[in-house]
């Protein structure tokens, strides 16, 4: 194979990962949209108008369960570019999230979460074929399941931690970003 030949493929691997980028984000804002207008249907729903809200209320949670898929497996695909998953733990690091939870409700968490425990247990090749038991990014992708999925984390995490403070940071929506934050140079590697 040409020098040429390689670089042609290592930027179409560029671009396709780049085009994963922009739709993980797309997704992602779509389902920060969708999970507001849930939280004021479901608002509208409980002080009146019961059958209609109702019915929305449907509309936009199916709507919503498209998106979570989505956007999971688009973060999945991008984070193993080495190049993306660095700046994505960078922006983690800075500590510039403030924004991003009250937009997305908190649901940030999941893609963090993904970030720091999905990425090194399964190879991308594992994850996209699913040739192993992979629960744990299922159970990732949605609040309050993800539980055993944060429980393994902090258990194999670099720097223990009590339970008090996992619950504490848990409850504050901050766990991922912590571990994150805490183990972060054993995060970013060097590209190849």
């Amino acid at each position: 194979m040409k020098l040429t030949d390689k670089r042609f493929w290592h930027s179409c691997g560029e671009a396709v990962n780049q085009l994963f980028l922009w739709l993980f984000v797309a997704f992602a804002a779509l389902l920060s949209i969708d999970l507001w207008r849930l939280l004021i249907t479901a608002i509208v729903c409980l002080i009146g108008d019961g059958i209609k809200s109702l019915i929305f209320l449907k509309i936009f949670g199916a709507f919503g369960i498209v998106l979570v898929l989505f956007s999971n497996v688009a973060l999945w695909q991008v984070m193993y570019s080495p190049k993306i998953y660095n700046r994505l733990i960078s922006i983690v690091w800075s500590k510039r999230l403030r924004l991003l939870y009250f937009i997305t409700l908190g649901y940030v968490n999941v893609y963090l979460l993904n970030l720091y425990y999905i990425r090194f247990k399964y190879s991308l090749y594992e994850l996209t074929q699913y040739r192993i038991n992979v629960i744990y990014s299922v159970l990732v992708m949605f609040p309050i399941l993800n539980i055993p999925v944060y429980a393994v984390t902090i258990r194999q995490c670099n720097h223990p931690m009590s339970f008090r403070l996992a619950a504490k940071l848990y409850f504050q929506g901050r766990l991922a970003a912590y571990m994150i934050q805490t183990d972060y140079s054993n995060l970013i590697e060097s590209e190849s």
